[in-house]
């Protein structure tokens, strides 16, 4: 009796183990077909259904530490963007656009390039890393959230018909990819 007892127990053991170690149902992978394709969705990170939701997600293969490492002097006291940018924020937004392909498409290392490829262009463009930093301009990355004393309004009277400034509207660089030029700011027509 005390052997079937125990025997029950480590029964009971494993399935409470293995219940515990099962994934978060918010980001396991849903898949069904539409049309004869399989579409997937993951939760959180990947909510739409799309055929690249099936394959692995930025977090996956990109971690906090390497976040981190890249972007080392994000929050110095000389940046002027402390505390704005961070990991978390970053997978947020990118969950936005990996239904769409972002960091989803290819094998791992077209994922891995495509990630480091656009984030190598924010950091470029955010960093405050001028030819004396140290470890480079790079690791000055995501400093800046926008552009800090623009030097020029950025509205070109060649478009002030088509694409005209609004009065009192400022037009600089902002943001992870900051854009210039009321021409490019305006609504689409």
């Amino acid at each position: 009796m005390k052997m079937k007892a125990k025997g029950i127990l480590v029964i009971l053991a494993l399935v409470v183990l293995a219940v515990a170690v099962e994934s978060d149902p918010d980001t396991v992978t849903k898949v069904k077909t539409v049309r004869g394709k399989k579409v997937c969705t993951k939760g959180w990170e990947c909510n739409q259904w799309s055929k690249f939701c099936c394959n692995e997600t930025i977090t996956d293969y990109f971690q906090v530490y390497q976040f981190e490492e890249w972007f080392s002097k994000r929050n110095t006291p000389v940046a002027h963007a402390v505390g704005f940018w961070d990991f978390q924020s970053f997978i947020l937004a990118a969950a936005q656009y990996e239904p769409l392909g972002f960091g989803t498409t290819g094998n791992k290392t077209e994922k891995m390039k495509e990630v480091a490829a656009f984030l190598g262009h924010v950091g470029s463009q955010t960093s405050c890393g001028y030819g004396v930093a140290t470890g480079g301009p790079l690791a000055w990355g995501l400093c800046f959230n926008r552009e800090m004393s623009p030097s020029q309004s950025y509205c070109d009277d060649f478009y002030k018909y088509t694409y005209p400034c609004a009065p009192g509207a400022e037009y600089y660089g902002r943001g992870a990819l900051p854009i210039y030029w009321s021409v490019y700011i305006s609504e689409p027509t």
